[in-house]
């Protein structure tokens, strides 16, 4: 009976040992798949990605290459309409389209906006099954980025992709070295927003409902909120805690 009952215990735990080996390489597959596909994204959309040239950039070239203010602003218009092309491009491949993000270290993907919270959980840029997911805005955002407050969320990856690191900006620090988050609209508006703070909390947050309900105030009930702050980026994600609600939210202002 013992002898009997010693198998079955090893067979049990055999097989949860396979299903567990299962579970973890169908992870790091379905990362990788993930991580291949933002980054061609990235690739093919230098000009709305972070890799984009930027106007300080641009005057540096200016300066080392001799040119004149005229062939500045032609370079400056011939990248404007390259960006427009490339967010029509990005629309037509995605309807949901809705702008893109880039903030360093890692930070750097296109966002898209549902009709529910739940579609893009588990749905790629290009709408391929993925745990990995998209960056996404809160489907309530009607108005998009024009909104007073305005919320995106992305996964805590394993692999430091997508919104991960949301947690490195609990350190003030590393808020203080990477303030900046940009974004570029659907419909060719580039915004800087500038991160203020970062805390841990959890799915019922009052801040999720900020620009929801007209009975809030984001400047009640932000932390740490700039003085002249005229509209909000909220980006949020979960943690890697037992705890199925708990959430990091990482505040920014736009002056």
């Amino acid at each position: 009976m013992k002898q009997v009952l010693y198998f079955s215990m090893i067979t049990v735990g055999a097989f949860f040992a396979v299903v567990a080996l299962r579970m973890i390489l169908s992870d790091v597959t379905e990362d990788a798949a993930a991580r291949t596909e933002y980054s061609q994204l990235r690739e093919e959309f230098p000009a709305v990605s972070g890799h984009r040239p930027q106007e300080a950039d641009l005057e540096e070239d200016r300066i080392e290459d001799g040119e004149d203010d005229e062939d500045d602003e032609d370079e400056a218009e011939d990248i404007s309409e390259l960006q427009s092309l490339s967010l029509d491009q990005l629309a037509a491949i995605n309807g949901d389209f809705i702008g893109w993000i880039s903030a360093p270290p890692r930070i750097d993907y296109p966002v898209v906006r549902g009709s529910d919270n739940d579609k893009y959980i588990n749905t790629t840029f290009f709408g391929s099954r993925n745990s990995a997911g998209t960056i996404f805005m809160d489907y309530r955002h009607t108005d998009g980025f024009d909104e007073h407050v305005t919320i995106l969320y992305g996964h805590n990856t394993r692999d430091g992709s997508m919104f991960s690191v949301l947690n490195n900006f609990l350190d003030p620090s590393f808020r203080r070295s990477n303030p900046n988050i940009n974004i570029t609209t659907r419909d060719g508006k580039n915004l800087t927003y500038r991160v203020f703070a970062a805390i841990l909390t959890d799915a019922w947050d009052v801040a999720y409902t900020i620009g929801i309900k007209d009975n809030e105030k984001a400047a009640d009930v932000f932390p740490d909120v700039p003085e002249n702050a005229s509209r909000f980026l909220l980006l949020s994600t979960c943690t890697r805690s037992s705890d199925k609600d708990e959430r990091i939210l990482v505040y920014a202002a736009m002056n």
